[in-house]
């Protein structure tokens, strides 16, 4: 249950029309259903469509994670906030892309973040809706010229199979491979061990956030973590149990990081951990809390003859000043080593001057 808000206002066309409000302020949201259900009726020029009333239904979604958990198949239009408490608007644009490439999708600002703009219909965007009290006149246009541009897609659709109906249904049989494609490649971002993110999609969240913070100055951490000792333990106790500590492992990451952390699988019986919006401090608690969460976990196992526990390097964007993304990883790959080749220190963080210190 994401409280998720449906509505329904009158519009064009002959078809119904869900539209997905991905909005994580209420007020905003509210007024843009409002703009919906109390605009006037305006008509699409198109010899395709007749002047009956089309049904609107609309949903409010309050996060990137509730949107995210929606059907597909429901999607007519999304309108999308570019900044989210969780997200942002060009993530959700790429995984609408990434799904449903048919979908319209309208991102909405304010008026100072005018650059983004440009960024978004470069991106993909149908439009970019600025924000600025007058969505009762603005909105609707909007998205009815979003439906025209589908209508428009339709007929050049028709016109094609008109000039050759093999041609398209090799056309369409195409299409729905890149469709089919597309979706596999979403639904295999998660570990298929772990049921954590992968390291695919894990760089595509950094590259995301990373530009995140770049154009808004947010704070940005990553932690990497090693399991000391898993390679003993597979050695003595076979792969099954090792396998079975990966599983814990991924466990404690997902209880032990905050709702807005981004928990995957690095590699073998490494892991990454994207942290946006953290500051230093509360990067060091997550990584302490984990490796205490984590040992107390394997001493439930009582594995007999082993010892693994976790070492965590932890780098911080404001602290390293890293040049990209790759960079930030790096420095919490050296900060993990380092706690790797000291026994008495278990979280190490990269520090500005190029060390690695205890946290």
């Amino acid at each position: 249950d994401h409280q998720q808000m449906q509505t329904r206002c009158n519009y064009e066309d002959q078809m119904r029309r869900r539209v997905f409000i991905v909005e994580g302020d209420p007020i905003v949201a509210q007024h843009l259903v409002a703009a919906l259900l109390t605009s006037e009726k305006h008509e699409i020029q198109s010899s395709r469509l007749g002047s009956t009333n089309e049904l609107i239904e609309c949903t409010v979604v309050p996060s990137q994670r509730a949107f995210f958990e929606t059907d597909p198949a429901l999607w007519d239009i999304v309108i999308t906030a570019s900044d989210l408490h969780d997200g942002n608007g060009f993530e959700i644009l790429a995984f609408v892309q990434g799904l449903r490439p048919d979908v319209p999708v309208i991102l909405t600002g304010d008026p100072e973040e005018a650059d983004g703009a440009v960024e978004a219909i470069r991106a993909g965007a149908a439009d970019y809706l600025m924000l600025t009290g007058h969505e009762m006149i603005t909105l609707p246009v909007t998205i009815q010229k979003s439906l025209a541009l589908q209508v428009i897609r339709s007929e050049n659709d028709d016109l094609h199979a008109d000039l050759s109906q093999s041609l398209s249904e090799l056309g369409v049989a195409n299409r729905e491979l890149q469709l089919m494609i597309q979706r596999l490649e979403v639904a295999a971002r998660t570990d298929d061990l772990t049921k954590l993110s992968n390291r695919r999609w894990l760089n595509l969240m950094i590259e995301g956030r990373w530009e995140e913070s770049m154009r808004s100055g947010m704070p940005l951490a990553f932690l990497m973590i090693d399991l000391d000792g898993f390679k003993t333990l597979n050695d003595r106790l076979g792969h099954h149990k090792g396998d079975e500590v990966l599983r814990l492992a991924a466990r404690v990451l997902e209880a032990n990081c905050r709702s807005i952390d981004i928990a995957a699988r690095f590699g073998g019986d490494e892991f990454g951990v994207l942290m946006p919006h953290a500051d230093t401090n509360a990067a060091i608690q997550v990584a302490h809390r984990i490796a205490a969460a984590f040992d107390e976990a394997i001493a439930a196992l009582e594995l007999p003859g082993t010892d693994v526990s976790m070492s965590i390097g932890v780098a911080h964007w404001e602290l390293t000043k890293p040049v990209n993304a790759d960079e930030l990883v790096r420095h919490a790959d050296e900060a993990m080593y380092a706690a790797k080749e000291d026994p008495n220190r278990r979280v190490m963080i990269r520090t500005a001057d190029g060390k690695s210190a205890a946290a």
